[in-house]
């Protein structure tokens, strides 16, 4: 009898352990649910950032710099804010390579006429602004391989916050921000492309133009026209650019 009593407290024993062993789970689940839920709508807010006409460094900055999860979503969330902080970093890059563009100082008269009429200072300036534009180009590029998307996760993770780290960096790439990034990048190329067309036009021209009057003249109407085309091409160009970017900044006041 007492033999039964004894297997009977070991069997509520067990059963109490088992019990409070489902309930830490069910407790972590929830907890994990409530974490994953935060994190998301913190990225939520990033989101909006990103696509905001009001573009806000200062809030997006303040938002990178701090952390508020804990465990493997920490790492995620890390991993994601490294990322983007890197990413801001090449946006500022790209931008700032378009507003050092010297192209308006290579077509004055002064330049052409001294370093007429090969042109090889201003080639090699075009070659170096193309230079930089292809690594910018490279850079970007690099920022959507999944190798380098993954190589921020500097901790092993179970496949379920890997997965969950591929979703949100996905949603960060269909943000307006990437499309303005893709803009200048493609603005700058034409840019430098039919800057490089004046240069071409003028060297494989040389013997029909002069420069007088700080004015470049040629021999033909229709040389004429082609070079005034060239130049309305990249005026154009320049002007939609710096229209959109006063646009930006008007909306960001």
């Amino acid at each position: 009898m007492k033999a039964k009593k004894w297997l009977k407290r070991i069997g509520i024993g067990f059963l109490a352990i088992a019990s409070l062993f489902v309930a830490l789970i069910i407790f972590l689940v929830i907890k994990d649910f409530k974490t994953e839920e935060k994190l998301n709508r913190e990225v939520e807010e990033i989101q909006n950032i990103l696509n905001a006409t009001d573009f806000n460094e200062s809030a997006l900055k303040k938002k990178l710099n701090k952390t508020i999860t804990t465990g493997d979503y920490f790492k995620v969330e890390r991993a994601y804010k490294n990322y983007l902080r890197d990413y801001l970093n090449l946006n500022n890059s790209i931008i700032s390579f378009y507003d050092k563009l010297e192209i308006e100082s290579l077509l004055t008269i002064d330049n052409i006429k001294t370093d007429g009429k090969d042109f090889f200072k201003t080639r090699s300036k075009l070659n170096s602004y193309t230079d930089q534009l292809d690594q910018l180009n490279v850079t970007l590029n690099s920022m959507t391989n999944e190798k380098k998307v993954m190589s921020y996760l500097k901790e092993e993770i179970d496949d379920y916050y890997k997965d969950y780290y591929k979703q949100i960096i996905g949603d960060l790439r269909q943000t307006e921000a990437e499309k303005e990034l893709s803009k200048y990048l493609e603005d700058s190329s034409n840019l430098l492309k039919n800057t490089k067309g004046v240069f071409d036009f003028l060297s494989e021209q040389q013997q029909h133009w002069v420069i007088e009057n700080n004015m470049v003249l040629f021999d033909s109407q229709e040389l004429l026209e082609e070079y005034q085309k060239i130049i309305s091409e990249i005026i154009d160009s320049a002007k939609n650019t710096e229209e959109k970017i006063q646009e930006e900044a008007q909306d960001s006041v």
